[in-house]
């Protein structure tokens, strides 16, 4: 299902159980009943909203800060690999040319085959394979001038930054937001609507809107919890653009020529 679906029907439906479980409670219990909880409900309501919305936007901003910085390890994760591909310029051809191959193998993999698979937690064993070979020609090959050694230290460097990123890029797709927390913010989500059930406004209208209001504004924020709680999967989940431009590097590198906008 469409993200932009989904999001519009959880608000929707979550709002409309809302308004409906209200009018539920306005009708058995009555509004002049209701009205004389108007003092102790205020209260708790004042402690319970408090608390809530303190967790709420922790877990918001946290989710939010965790989606960009898994952008940046990936943008550096490319990095790392372009950087692999130019510094092959200056070894010898034989060596340069298997470990082109493997940097373009690489970028391919995860553009093609890794990036689905981190959608259900998993990885790219092609992706793997390349990955291997690359520490392997890299750390097997011996510079014999001092241009060389420069650049074989440039190589070792870049492959432990590289794969690094590789590892919690993979680990934090695997892991989610933890279920524990998900109930804690749905239970709390839930509590903090039934509260507003506690006020009788004799205007129908106006108690409506107030619940739409804060059904609403707590929905609204679980969902974005959980689209910044799957960073690689969804509409809105991280995309492999950083390696696409790898691969326009890698085509046009020996052209001389800067890879097309």
């Amino acid at each position: 299902m469409n993200a932009y679906i989904f999001g519009l029907f959880a608000v929707v439906s979550a709002t409309l159980l809302s308004v409906g479980g209200m009018l539920l409670v306005r009708r058995r219990v009555g509004v002049d009943a209701l009205s004389s909880y108007h003092e102790v409900a205020g209260y708790l309501l004042s402690v319970v909203g408090t608390l809530y919305a303190v967790l709420l936007g922790f877990v918001v901003v946290d989710a939010m800060e965790h989606t960009q910085e898994l952008r940046v390890l990936v943008d550096q994760e490319a990095s790392g690999l372009c950087n692999i591909y130019l510094c092959s310029n200056g070894i010898p051809s034989v060596k340069k040319a298997t470990i082109r191959t493997l940097c373009d193998q690489y970028a391919d993999a995860v553009i093609n085959d890794e990036w689905k698979a981190m959608q259900s937690g998993k990885y790219s064993v092609t992706a793997f394979k390349n990955v291997w070979s690359l520490w392997k020609e890299i750390t097997t090959y011996t510079p014999e001038t001092e241009s060389e050694k420069t650049l074989h230290q440039q190589l070792v460097s870049e492959i432990c930054s590289m794969t690094q990123n590789r590892r919690t890029r993979i680990v934090s797709a695997g892991h989610g937001m933890n279920p524990l927390m998900w109930t804690v913010l749905i239970i709390g989500a839930i509590f903090t609507v039934l509260f507003t059930y506690f006020f009788g406004v004799r205007n129908l209208r106006a108690q409506i809107l107030m619940t739409v209001l804060v059904s609403l504004t707590l929905s609204l924020n679980v969902l974005l919890v959980f689209i910044f709680g799957n960073p690689f999967s969804g509409e809105f989940a991280i995309q492999p653009d950083s390696f696409k431009l790898d691969r326009m590097i890698f085509e046009n590198f020996d052209k001389g020529a800067p890879p097309p906008l």
